[in-house]
């Protein structure tokens, strides 16, 4: 296994918090094949009625802007930059209230100036990362796991690791999407 997907096979560990043996690692060569393992490590059910993880975390991120940093709610879209939104003076600070009031663990360092290549810069990509990262944040505790978000969240940290995003839940890993 290469850096990359060693990289995603533990993002996706912290997200869902289970453990993937290397045995098990070893053996993954899609998306869907992920998905499987996750889904079956977690009793996800097949209910596609559930609500979306993006969907929810776009609306904690609205609600972190709106409530923590006094953003009116029309200002908000997928496509807003953060940095327009946020202006700078006390740019940091504001930022540190968006978190506590998103409800969400931890939110990503962003980039103000110059810095990490793949730092959020719209609302979309915050949500996004979110999902990747936190998306036991963005369910009810006792709230069952669906094979849709597992499919969500294996999808998004792939997108988020290595920067692919047309690739479908059967394509190889290696020889498709390209990783190491």
């Amino acid at each position: 296994m290469g850096l990359d997907s060693v990289e995603i096979v533990m993002s996706w560990e912290a997200a869902l918090g289970v453990t993937i043996t290397d045995a098990e690692a070893t053996v993954i060569r899609t998306p869907r094949m992920a998905i499987d393992l996750l889904a079956a490590k977690l009793g996800a059910i097949d209910d596609a009625r559930s609500a979306c993880l993006t969907h929810r975390a776009f609306n904690r991120v609205r609600h972190g802007l709106v409530s923590g940093a006094g953003v009116h709610r029309a200002a908000i879209s997928p496509e807003a930059k953060i940095r327009d939104l946020l202006p700078r003076p006390q740019r940091r600070a504001r930022w540190q209230a968006v978190q506590a009031a998103s409800g969400l663990p931890t939110l990503p360092r962003l980039d103000w100036g110059f810095g990490f290549l793949f730092a959020p810069t719209t609302v979309a990509d915050l949500a996004r990362s979110v999902v990747s990262t936190s998306p036991q944040a963005l369910k009810s505790p006792h709230e069952p796991w669906t094979r849709h978000e597992i499919r969500t969240v294996v999808r998004t940290v792939v997108t988020e690791v290595c920067g692919a995003k047309d690739f479908s839940d059967d394509d190889d890993f290696v020889h498709d999407i390209g990783l190491d």
